[in-house]
C-alpha cells in the first residue's frame, strides 16, 4: 500500500495556503472592502483600516508563495504526470502549465502591490488607490480562475 501521509500533508499544506491567499483576496473584495466603505464614514480611517488588513495579509501571502512553490513541486513529482514546468503535451499538463503561468502572474502582481502600493488606501493619491484596487480585482479574478483550473486538474487526473 502506498504511503498516504506525505502526499496528504503536502496537498493539505498546498490547500491551506491557497485558501489563505486566494480566499483572503475573495473575502477582501466581497466582504471587507464593501463593509469598511459602508460602515466607516471617515475616508482616512477607511484607508488606514484597509492598509492594516492588506499589510497583515501580505505577510501570509509571502509565506504562502514559498509554501505553494515547494508543495506544488512536490505534488507534481508525486503525481508522476508532469515533465517540467511548462509542458503542453496532454490536457493535464496543458492545464497545469496555464495554471503555472497565472500563478507567476498573480505572484508578480502581489509583490508589486505590496511594494509599490503599500499604504495606498490611506494615501492622498487617488490614482494610486484606484490602480491598487484594480490590481486587487485582477488578482482576485485570476486567483479564482486558478481554483477552477485546479478543480479541472483534479477531475482529469
Amino acid at each position: 500500500m502506498q504511503n498516504l501521509i506525505i502526499p496528504s500533508v503536502v496537498r493539505s499544506l498546498h490547500n491551506i495556503f491557497t485558501s489563505i491567499w486566494i480566499g483572503g483576496m475573495l473575502v477582501m473584495v466581497i466582504t471587507f472592502l464593501p463593509t469598511i466603505r459602508k460602515e466607516i464614514k471617515d475616508i482616512g480611517l477607511q484607508g488606514a483600516v484597509i492598509d492594516k488588513i492588506m499589510n497583515r495579509h501580505s505577510k501570509w501571502v509571502y509565506v504562502g508563495i514559498v509554501v505553494l512553490a515547494g508543495t506544488g513541486m512536490l505534488m507534481a513529482r508525486l503525481s508522476g504526470q508532469t515533465s517540467g514546468l511548462f509542458n503542453f503535451s496532454s490536457p493535464y499538463t496543458t492545464i497545469l502549465s496555464i495554471k503555472h503561468i497565472l500563478v507567476i502572474l498573480i505572484t508578480v502582481i502581489a509583490i508589486i502591490r505590496s511594494i509599490a502600493f503599500k499604504n495606498a488606501a490611506s494615501g492622498k493619491d487617488k490614482s494610486k488607490k484606484k490602480l491598487s484596487m484594480a490590481l486587487l480585482m485582477v488578482n482576485t479574478l485570476l486567483g479564482t480562475v486558478i481554483l477552477v483550473l485546479s478543480s479541472i486538474i483534479t477531475v482529469i487526473s
